[in-house]
């Protein structure tokens, strides 16, 4: 027994570390204080401001962890948008009462435990009644700007088909005052701090509520995590204490304590409210029998549109049908026009200069039948990837030259698209360059380089520049040439395009073609 006693006493400093450790939370025994800036803004009675320091179920919170969890806090004043700014930059390092959404989860991180359930609810003078939601159609209602209660609230009137005319605000006190003042018909308000400001300004709470949201505290995404770890551990051990302070708070801020005498006029407010429990019951029948009414004629209108709806899609999937065949019949039709000029011109074997005039009308046939042949194959049936055109129909004209071993081609084409009333000139033009330059650049099967180059500039115009550096022409020659080919690319490119055409003739021949583009939507 003595022995017992004495290793008792030996090892009494140890038990009494021991104890310690076992008492004290993990965060006081670090040395080091943790500088906390919390946003505060008015959200009675999560957050309440005005009578010097912020107070508020999270306030109380935040002042628990700065005792907790060594912090120091300063609190930083701001409207509601500006704090959610704050926090997204990191100015501010934590923000109480933020309704958690999978949008929001992209920017912030957010406790574990939610703090408050919370929603919206409609708030509208006494001399407006609003019986039910369908009453606000064409009527104006006030919302903070940037809540998700009143995106929520947009998003509700919407699933019934009820238009209104939203008048933001920078806070839920201009909400109020905004409906007092007439501006607006009702104002929507999360619940909470709406029946804290029904204490001041002189307005009736409606049935009509949506959106419920749980609050949390935020922290700057990927920021802060000690902050969020601090308060899940704290929090974890409250909510499950029914006696912690966490539950302590929430009865203090959150439900009306009874008075410890009953006064005698308290039993007429009681026979009252169950006169007027009674006649609301009455009347609550009647509003969803109206309810009913209007839900009834709601679906039905709704089945008509859906009925609209299938005809309108089965009507354009049948004009698509038929548009897709027409290109394709435009493209075998060109086809057919082609292979009977060849057989024409088979029958004229001593006459070159009918061959070259029947090759370069079918080579003319065949970039318009390719831009048929393309749209065919396209999704969008009103335009065409002009870098996929111009790749296409260069490599056809090369092959057809039999020249894909002597003439290396680079591209530097902007990924556009373009419609078919500006592809087919285009296309044509592109045509005689080619044709010019493989049958007159490069004499003597001579190896060259043609090089093209696609851009969008400001305005909606387009930059084209060809150039080869073939064996090129005399400038003040150009005027007096008589071929068809280079009458045809000043027409497609001025007239055609209304474009801009201007040449030279430097080692090479070069183009320069800038004209005007209207890509913004399908004609289709």
């Amino acid at each position: 027994m003595n022995k017992i006693i004495h290793g008792y006493v030996q090892h009494r400093p140890l038990l009494l570390f021991f104890l310690l450790l076992t008492t004290v939370s993990p965060y006081k025994l670090s040395a080091e204080i943790k500088h906390v800036k919390v946003g505060v803004f008015e959200a009675s009675p999560m957050v309440v401001l005005g009578n010097g320091n912020p107070e508020g179920l999270f306030i109380d919170l935040v002042s628990y962890f700065q005792e907790e969890l060594n912090w120091d806090v300063e609190y930083i004043e701001a409207t509601w948008n500006d704090q959610l700014e704050n926090l997204e930059k990191g100015d501010i390092d934590l923000l109480p009462a933020v309704s958690y959404t999978q949008e929001r989860t992209l920017i912030y991180d957010f406790s574990e435990d939610p703090v408050y359930i919370d929603s919206g609810v409609l708030y509208t003078r006494p001399d407006y009644p609003l019986h039910t939601i369908f009453d606000l159609n064409n009527k104006k209602v006030a919302g903070l700007e940037g809540s998700i209660f009143t995106d929520g609230f947009i998003e509700y009137i919407n699933s019934f088909g009820v238009h209104c005319e939203i008048i933001y605000t920078l806070d839920n006190v201009e909400v109020m005052k905004a409906l007092i003042e007439k501006e607006v018909d009702a104002g929507i308000s999360i619940y909470s701090l709406g029946n804290e400001l029904m204490k001041q300004y002189p307005v009736d709470v409606t049935p009509i509520s949506f959106s419920p949201r749980a609050l949390h505290f935020a922290v700057p995404k990927g920021k802060n995590h000690e902050l969020i770890e601090g308060i899940d551990s704290l929090m974890d051990t409250m909510i499950s204490d029914s006696d912690s302070f966490y539950h302590r708070s929430f009865k203090k801020w959150t439900v009306a304590f009874p008075s410890e005498t009953f006064p005698v006029w308290g039993l007429w407010v009681i026979f009252g409210l169950i006169f007027l429990g009674l006649f609301f019951i009455l009347w609550t029948i009647v509003l969803r029998y109206q309810v009913r009414l209007k839900t009834a004629s709601l679906n039905t209108e709704m089945k008509e549109h859906k009925d609209a709806k299938k005809v309108l899609k089965r009507s354009l999937e049948e004009k698509e049908v038929l548009l897709k065949e027409l290109y394709h019949r435009t493209k075998n039709t060109m086809q057919v026009i082609r292979g009977m000029i060849n057989l024409q011109a088979a029958d004229y074997p001593q006459s070159p200069s009918i061959h070259a005039l029947v090759d370069k009308t079918s080579e003319r046939i065949q970039s318009i039948s390719l831009v048929h042949e393309m749209l065919y194959k396209t999704e969008n049936l009103s335009c065409i990837s002009i870098r996929e055109y111009i790749i296409s129909i260069t490599s056809l004209l090369v092959s057809s030259y039999g020249k894909e071993s002597t003439i290396k081609v680079e591209y530097n084409i902007a990924d556009l698209y373009f419609f078919i009333d500006t592809v087919i000139p285009f296309g044509l033009l592109l045509n005689e360059l080619l044709t010019n330059s493989l049958q007159h650049a490069f004499i003597e099967n001579k190896a060259g380089l043609i090089s093209m180059t696609l851009c969008e500039k400001v305005n909606q115009r387009i930059l084209f520049t060809y150039s080869d550096n073939g064996v090129g022409y005399k400038v003040e020659e150009v005027s007096s040439i008589p071929h068809l080919g280079t009458r045809l690319i000043h027409e497609l490119g001025e007239m055609q395009l209304n474009g801009i055409l201007k040449m030279e003739s430097v080692n090479g021949t070069q183009y320069y073609l800038d004209f005007p583009i209207n890509n913004d939507s399908s004609r289709i």
